[in-house]
């Protein structure tokens, strides 16, 4: 047995082809060369110039590449269950790696089985232990990965290490640049392996230790790192070093510096050396992995694997960076990604015991791009997973089970609506709701999200009806968003009071009123809306003055607004809000949702409070704050300046500095204000901001771009030479990846009577092949 073969994958700097200081002989050994190709980067080298010695070493670097995965992962199996190869610790090492592959594509299955039997093949020898202990801990990471039971495995491993001695194994060769024996090396495999078991060990199991040498959770704490977890976070933090040095020289350097052959930072070999320990640090690195690889993407370099991102949060359980990475694959792309990891969760963690959180996420966001019997397969999928009592936890963390039980039925609500199955999943949650279990405010939260995923508008009368049923019901009141959305959904809104009180309760009255067949509020219900109103910002102001902020669910200033948009009895609250819009103690945050409702919708306004805001126009862009810890620091102030310009209250000289400044600002958010503040101008047909929202619309940010194309789309139909430059960029924008792009044009275009030839043939093409059911039926909208 050569246990430099277990040594090339647990301690590979120890045997590995050292890149300088080359040994002829030794180049050609398979143990240097695997071992070379574990570490990655330089030490690669001198495989580009001898000949490889052994297929497993081809399979190994087949299995790094996603295209050849599962060729390198079918070959590594094949390789370490050879009949002409008995060496245990070449298999051994060939398994671990072959599980690695497996585990990236989800076939835990498979992943179990051949670890299992390699383990039925170890014998009792202190070498066969050793192999055994490592492929215990791999076995022990995968079920874990898996949900299922894993404990076990670990302790079993911890115990075969115990009493293993280095100088008791047989001796094999090191590298040339390495000193010292090879029992060292096998020393440092044998800790490496313990700290790993450790690692994995429950915190609440410290009165259940396989045997009295193993260390309680604080003694575990107190221990040294083994020498290979520091060598990886040496390399790690090398590869951040040589990150930052790139970064500063692209922002720094004098002219363009071009490097040939330069490949990208990436710590895929960092991430590989702890998945072949089944050390606990591995979710850590899946995650910094993940991250490096978006964000060198979002600033503007290649990346072959960014489609594996979602796979590695989704392993690593980081549940907000999978989130935050979702919405920007729906909205910039590669919608292609998401389409990928979706299929994937289906075909490999379809059962109740593996759909975690994070796969629900996925499913969720990728539903707009599923085919119709995917959509219903995923629906069937997430159901299944709530008769079993919703999603398990993901491993190692802990969330409240009305958080995961609601992540699912959001995600089976925007699937029903994707397959037209929305009624099957309300009925369900009509009987979930009713089966008066103990429901806390997550749970209300929970059902309000998965309910207003819903299309109501398209939902049978009398499913309608036994929901418009419960509002009555006593227990209702106990599920206040509920209530509330489903008020809305059915338009029908319940009050036990005789008249409207409390900013919840008008706004739930007001939003009820927009629902088909429902009423709107009566003159005494305005009235009452009106009186309590005006209360509440002048007690908004007041605090303000005195220096006191909250935060609230609801905006007064925003329901003042939309009061004025819908009601002539209510205009007269354009003189108590126009006092507290101008007011700049008051805080942002209760402020801008007015000015951006009033910016939308521009009701009249009379003619003293026209007068009184623009006198103070200046003042609203750039006067004196009083911040709030939440508050916003952008200046001149983008929702004031929007409400400025849909009200022709500003010049165009000051809106064009305006968007300068603000465009030119290096935080991003001002410069996507900027570009919001072009789209909602756009009606206004300025041609002088046409050179600001064709420079955004090559703006790396998304948001950025597609503000800008609203802002092209009315001029995109004019003559002349820049108006000619504007279709061309707009039909290039549309031809690009993503959701909002598309949709926010095609939103734009509705009512356009006639287009550019280039845009309307994009427009088609839109219609027929996009991948998104919203932007097919939106193109098909506009083209009829």
């Amino acid at each position: 047995m050569n246990l430099g073969w277990i040594a090339a994958v647990l301690q590979p700097h120890d045997v590995a082809i050292h890149p300088n200081f080359r040994d002829e002989s030794y180049s050609q050994e398979p143990v240097g060369q695997l071992a070379s190709l574990v570490i990655g980067g330089d030490w690669r080298r001198p495989l580009h110039d001898g000949i490889i010695a052994d297929e497993a070493v081809t399979y190994t670097e087949r299995s790094f590449n996603t295209e050849t995965i599962a060729e390198g992962a079918e070959g590594l199996i094949q390789q370490a269950f050879s009949r002409r190869r008995s060496d245990v610790a070449r298999s051994t090492a060939l398994v671990l790696l072959a599980c690695c592959a497996l585990a990236e594509m989800e076939e835990y299955e498979k992943c179990d089985s051949i670890l299992t039997e390699m383990i039925a093949r170890t014998g009792r020898s202190s070498h066969s232990r050793l192999a055994r202990a490592a492929l215990l801990q791999q076995r022990a990471l995968r079920r874990r990965d898996a949900g299922r039971q894993y404990v076990e495995d670990v302790f079993e491993g911890a115990r075969l290490l115990e009493g293993l001695d280095g100088s008791d194994f047989p001796r094999f060769s090191l590298g040339p640049g390495k000193t010292g024996s090879s029992a060292e090396t096998i020393e440092r495999i044998i800790y490496s392996l313990k700290r790993a078991a450790w690692s994995l060990t429950p915190h609440d199991l410290d009165d259940e230790l396989p045997m009295p040498s193993f260390p309680s959770r604080m003694e575990r704490l107190k221990r040294p790192l083994s020498d290979r977890l520091l060598r990886i976070a040496a390399d790690r933090a090398s590869h951040y070093s040589e990150n930052t040095r790139r970064t500063f020289t692209r922002h720094f350097g004098r002219g363009t510096t071009v490097t040939v052959g330069q490949s990208p930072v990436d710590l895929f070999h960092e991430t590989l050396a702890v998945e072949l320990l089944g050390h606990a640090e591995v979710y850590k690195a899946r995650k910094d992995l993940a991250l490096l690889r978006l964000v060198q993407h979002a600033e503007g370099a290649e990346s072959e694997n960014l489609q594996d991102t979602l796979r590695l949060l989704r392993h690593a359980g980081a549940t907000k960076e999978l989130e935050l990475a979702l919405e920007f694959f729906r909205s910039a792309g590669p919608l292609s990604a998401l389409s990928f990891d979706a299929r994937q969760i289906l075909l490999r963690r379809s059962s109740p015991t593996q759909l975690r959180v994070p796969e629900l996420w996925v499913l969720r966001a990728a539903a707009e791009v599923m085919a119709l019997p995917e959509a219903e397969n995923a629906m069937q999928v997430v159901l299944e997973s709530i008769a079993a009592g919703g999603p398990p936890d993901v491993a190692g963390s802990w969330q409240h089970a009305a958080l995961r039980l609601g992540a699912a039925w959001q995600t089976a609500a925007v699937l029903a609506n994707t397959c037209q199955k929305g009624d099957e999943v309300a009925s369900l949650l009509l009987a979930e709701i009713r089966a008066e279990n103990p429901y806390n405010e997550l749970h209300d939260q929970s059902f309000a999200k998965a309910l207003r995923s819903l299309p109501w508008d398209k939902m049978e009368a009398p499913l309608k009806a036994e929901w418009a049923a419960w509002l009555s019901s006593d227990q209702s009141e106990r599920l206040p968003d509920t209530l509330e959305v489903v008020s809305i959904g059915t338009g029908h809104a319940t009050f036990k009071g005789e008249s409207l009180s409390g900013l919840s309760e008008i706004a739930m009255k007001l939003n009820t009123s927009f629902s088909d067949g429902a009423t709107r509020l009566r003159a005494d219900e305005v009235a009452d809306a009106v009186a309590y109103v005006t209360e509440a910002l002048d007690e908004i102001r007041g605090s303000a003055e005195h220096g006191s902020f909250a935060v609230g669910s609801r905006s007064a200033s925003d329901i003042c607004a939309l009061l004025i948009v819908e009601y002539e009895e209510a205009h007269a609250l354009w003189g108590p809000l126009s006092q507290f819009l101008t007011a700049n103690r008051i805080s942002r945050f209760d402020r801008s949702p007015a000015f951006e409702r009033l910016a939308r919708e521009t009701p009249l306004m009379p003619p003293d409070v026209r007068m009184t805001l623009q006198g103070q126009g200046s003042d609203l862009l750039e006067g004196e704050r009083h911040f709030s810890p939440w508050e916003e620091t952008i200046v001149p102030y983008p929702s004031a300046l929007r409400f400025l310009i849909a009200y022709d209250l500003i010049d165009e000289a000051r809106i064009i500095a305006a968007v300068a400044e603000l465009s030119g600002s290096r935080d991003l958010e001002a410069k996507r204000e900027a570009a919001r503040t072009l789209a909602a101008s756009a009606a206004r047909r300025t041609p002088s901001l046409l050179p600001f929202a064709l420079q955004m619309s090559y703006e790396t940010d998304v948001s950025i771009r597609a503000n800008a194309a609203r802002f092209l789309v009315p001029l995109s139909g004019n003559d002349g030479g820049l108006e000619r430059i504007a279709a061309e960029r707009l039909a290039d924008l549309l031809n690009e990846d993503g959701l909002l792009i598309p949709l926010y044009v095609l939103r734009e275009l509705t009512g356009m009577p006639h287009l550019p030839t280039n845009i309307a043939r994009v427009v088609g093409r839109l219609a027929r092949e996009h991948p998104s059911r919203q932007v097919r039926r939106a193109a098909c909208e506009w083209q009829r």
